[in-house]
């Protein structure tokens, strides 16, 4: 009978258990190390990695493995920025011209509840109206008159990008979803001034005479809208034709 310090009751050793041999000295467990391996054994694998060449040590395959996994994430990164990239739209846009007005220091347009800040522009040595490059802003032709301006003032003449390869849809895209009886509003220096669209969009080839609004220095105020629209054609001209919308004032 063995009791529960493991002696028997005559105080003798009790006998080894089924199946388990005592440690001799001649088959003692060499030292192990945290890692599993006895001394001899992982000496020996170092003498091993030492007589190795450099192009075949394991660092080396790693480093090669995690370069190659870099260049894939760059490319899989290309690839993705090309597919979002936006089809038949423009790209490398013209830089505007700057204009100024003293009356007028900032402007903003708001169309159902979304707004635009409003840079001023003037004509460029061509004669050419270009808006900001940044699509998410409209540009307002400082030689007009100002939105809402009293009297016989003439228009007031506001473009924008209607989109661009890289930045997607610019806020003048709405202008051809305007219709008859919209409203659009411009802050002129904080002050809101409401415009009622007169009527739907018009589409006039790039290149064909302009409506009478457009140029209008005498006339009553009125608000004149512009940007691209029509077949994409590339190039300089984008887009083959301009979309035109005119507003009355709220009175």
């Amino acid at each position: 009978m063995t009791d529960q310090f493991g002696s028997d009751e005559t105080g003798k050793e009790p006998g080894n258990a089924p199946g388990f041999e005592p440690e001799t000295e001649t088959g003692a467990l060499g030292h192990v190390d945290a890692f599993g391996q006895d001394e001899d054994q992982a000496d020996g694998q170092v003498e091993d990695l030492q007589d190795v060449p450099w192009w075949k040590q394991p660092r080396v395959y790693i480093a090669a493995i995690a370069l190659i996994g870099v260049i894939a994430l760059l490319v899989i990164a290309q690839l993705n920025r090309n597919d979002s990239a936006l089809e038949g739209a423009q790209e490398n846009l013209p830089t505007p011209a700057q204009g100024s007005r003293g009356a007028v220091h900032e402007m903003e347009m708001l169309i159902d509840g979304k707004s635009a800040p409003i840079d001023f522009v003037q004509l460029t040595d061509q004669g050419s109206l270009i808006p900001p490059t940044d699509i998410s802003r409209l540009g307002w032709y400082s030689a007009s008159a100002i939105p809402g301006e009293e009297g016989a003032a003439g228009s007031s003449v506001i473009t924008g990008h209607v989109n661009e390869v890289d930045q997607g849809d610019g806020y003048a895209a709405r202008f051809a979803d305007l219709k008859a009886g919209d409203t659009v509003t411009v802050k002129v220096d904080g002050e809101s001034r409401d415009f009622t669209v007169s009527k739907d969009p018009i589409q006039v080839v790039k290149g064909a005479q302009m409506p009478e609004a457009v140029n209008d220095a005498v006339g009553e105020n009125r608000l004149v809208l512009i940007t691209c629209g029509g077949e994409f054609v590339g190039g300089t001209l984008g887009y083959a034709d301009n979309i035109i919308v005119e507003a009355t004032p709220v009175r």
